[in-house]
């Protein structure tokens, strides 16, 4: 029954997503504390997230060919031990610039992690249903954004460096098993080879620039990516140098926000529509409500809230974004790898640009200049709303009506 295979499928989709985000939470979360040990600016340290984003970008369209090519099984496992080999080399950068260049290869690594694992959703996405494309989100949100920075809190505390990268490493392994398990139960070949020329995939990624749907929800995605990862670097800065206070604390702003997207992504699919300009509005005013909040906050229980508030804003946003493009049919290695490259530019320019702004002005005039293009986003997302008619909404979105039947 085709309800029964869709909820067999989000389960191991979600078991794979929570285990493997729990070790990017990890790591988005010890970074920042790793490279302050190693006395980094704050310049030094938006450069160190956003290198990351660099090996993004250098891979991100070769690996959705990749993907269509080996299939995303072998794609992915192969990426997970690359993966967590690098994450035990990152423990032995003795310098801020070591630190950086390790990075561009745990970039690499992830991007073929993230992009084989979306082109497998976007496959089944018709048998799973649209309104749980928030299950998947969900379920990376629950490892990345809360036991991850939980468990990096604690073991910040109760480890060292070197041992809490080996820790990190090894939990990708969990879901490198479970999707290794599932496929040799199964009787059916999990890899599809294509024949596939550099030629065609190239035409292939150029046609894809003219969907509307998939470059907008890029664009928007990649300023929201950028955000989270300028967040998940600076707040941890705030708290632990310009505040004076413990690891810890920087890990439960990161959980708060987390524990908040969780919700919105889980329950938020019941309220996609045809036109999201509505719920791109609310998203996008609810995070500059929170940016304000953390640009002037000057407590812990008020950055508290503006971690609670800003889960909902960008939550939202990444809900919308990857539900537009699961719904867009063709090629899903290489929808997921042009998706992905949105990721890997913000990955970039917000820490980048995040870490001069912090060395120049402080670090909270960082959550302040966020509000400039979310404002940007906000302002054109009305005006177009206002401007498009219900026939060109039907036609610029697709989202598949889920099917009951059992």
């Amino acid at each position: 029954m085709k309800i029964l295979e869709g909820n067999e499928l989000i389960f191991r989709f979600m078991l794979i997503n929570i285990s493997s985000g729990v070790a990017i939470g990890m790591m988005n979360f010890i970074i920042p504390v790793y490279a302050l040990s190693l006395n980094a600016t704050s310049t030094e340290i938006g450069m160190i997230k956003g290198f990351s984003g660099i090996g993004d970008l250098l891979v991100v369209l070769p690996a959705g060919f990749i993907v269509d090519y080996l299939g995303s099984r072998k794609t992915y496992s192969v990426s997970c031990v690359c993966s967590a080999g690098i994450i035990i080399l990152l423990s032995m950068a003795a310098t801020p610039n070591l630190l950086l260049l390790t990075m561009v290869f745990y970039g690499v690594a992830r991007t073929f992690r993230t992009t084989s694992l979306s082109a497998a959703f976007f496959k089944n996405m018709n048998t799973i249903g649209a309104r749980k494309a928030g299950w998947y989100k969900g379920s990376m949100t629950i490892g990345s954004a809360f036991i991850g920075p939980l468990i990096g809190g604690i073991a910040a505390i109760a480890i060292g460096f070197e041992s809490y990268f080996i820790l990190t490493g090894a939990i990708l392994f969990i879901p490198l098993m479970v999707i290794n398990i599932r496929a040799n139960r199964s009787s059916n070949p999990t890899v599809k080879i294509n024949n596939h020329s550099f030629i065609d995939a190239s035409n292939h990624y150029k046609s894809l620039t003219k969907n509307s749907i998939l470059v907008n929800a890029t664009i928007k995605e990649s300023l929201n990516t950028g955000f989270f990862m300028t967040f998940s670097a600076f707040i941890t800065v705030l708290v632990i140098r310009d505040m004076g206070l413990s690891p810890g604390i920087a890990a439960m702003l990161l959980s708060l926000k987390g524990a908040t997207t969780l919700l919105v992504v889980f329950l938020g699919g019941a309220y996609m529509q045809r036109n999201n300009s509505g719920l791109y509005l609310f998203a996008y005013v609810t995070t500059i409500v929170s940016l304000l909040l953390l640009g002037i906050g000057k407590d812990i229980t008020q950055l508290g809230i503006a971690s609670v508030i800003l889960g909902v804003g960008t939550g939202m946003i990444s809900l919308i974004t990857f539900t537009e493009v699961g719904s867009i049919e063709g090629e899903k290695g290489k929808i997921a790898g042009f998706f992905s490259f949105g990721h890997g530019a913000g990955a970039i320019v917000g820490p980048t640009l995040g870490g001069m702004i912090g060395d120049a002005f402080g670090v909270q005039a960082i959550f302040l200049a966020f509000m400039l293009p979310f404002g940007a986003l906000a302002l054109y997302t009305f005006i177009d709303g206002k401007r498009i008619t219900q026939p060109e909404l039907e036609v610029r979105t697709k989202v598949p009506e889920i099917n009951e039947d059992s």
